[in-house]
């Protein structure tokens, strides 16, 4: 998500070099890191091996270093060693900003820990990315922000992918209508913003442009009920959400009504 506007070549050119640091002296950026995996950082001790191990990826900036890339398999080296500070094998880069740091927490790969969209999404705003600036300022000028703790919450968005998929899908200007759709509709409720619902709205704004009322998208039935009921339809995800929606739209009124379109 969000990795197809970095651009690595902004970055400076790569110096680094392999350096033995006392565990002591490595420390997480948090404004860009994520919080240490208790369960990870034991699963990695217990079978730790050398052979596997990789070295730490480490910025050395203002006098101290910071690690991008390897947080959990330092604390797994502490756990080895009894929970004291061990020495530790580094990649240390040099002349890297935080937010150089940060497009490079954003980039990890390999067998490191998956970031979830929202740590991603944190990363990305930590390193300036215009594309992700952009898309939560919009965001929250449209009255929601993103549940970057995965934590599902009133007026927040925990399907942070599907939004950033429908936002690049549908262009900002329907994707802004379907926030202002829900918020109105259904006044924050955490179920409005399950990916399922999102889906449909903006699926249903695309095919019925110009020709729906939003005074009639009230809430008359609860979000979590659209879900249930598209659960028991066919069809993709949006479309079996829209025909829900357009069905609540209807309701028994024939003169108001909307064909259903494919």
């Amino acid at each position: 998500m969000l990795n197809s506007n970095l651009n690595l070549s902004t970055l400076p050119e790569s110096t680094f070099t392999y350096q033995f640091v006392n565990g002591a002296l490595l420390f997480p950026c948090m404004e860009y890191q994520r919080l240490l995996r208790t369960e990870k950082v034991a699963s990695i001790a217990e079978n730790f091996s050398e052979y596997i191990a990789n070295d730490p990826k480490v910025s050395f900036r203002d006098g101290r270093y910071y690690v991008f890339d390897g947080q959990n398999t330092v604390e797994a080296r502490r756990t080895c060693n009894g929970g004291k500070d061990v020495t530790i094998r580094c990649k240390v880069f040099y002349g890297l900003t935080k937010e150089d740091e940060a497009t490079l927490f954003a980039l990890q790969t390999g067998i490191s820990t998956c970031l979830t969209a929202g740590e991603r999404l944190r990363a990305n705003l930590v390193a300036e990315n215009p594309d992700a600036l952009y898309f939560v300022g919009i965001t929250s000028n449209a009255g929601v922000e993103f549940a970057y703790d995965g934590i599902r919450a009133p007026w927040k968005i925990y399907c942070i992918e599907t939004a950033y998929e429908l936002y690049k899908q549908y262009g900002c200007e329907r994707y802004v209508e379907m926030l202002h759709i829900i918020n109105e509709a259904w006044k924050g409720n955490v179920d409005a913003y399950l990916a399922g619902v999102i889906r449909g709205v903006a699926r249903f704004i695309s095919v019925y442009e110009g020709e729906y009322s939003r005074e009639r998208l009230g809430a008359r039935t609860h979000p979590k009920t659209i879900t249930q009921l598209a659960q028991k339809d066919t069809g993709s995800s949006a479309n079996r959400h829209m025909r829900q929606i357009l069905r609540i739209y209807n309701g028994a009124s024939r003169e108001m009504s909307l064909p259903l379109k494919n």
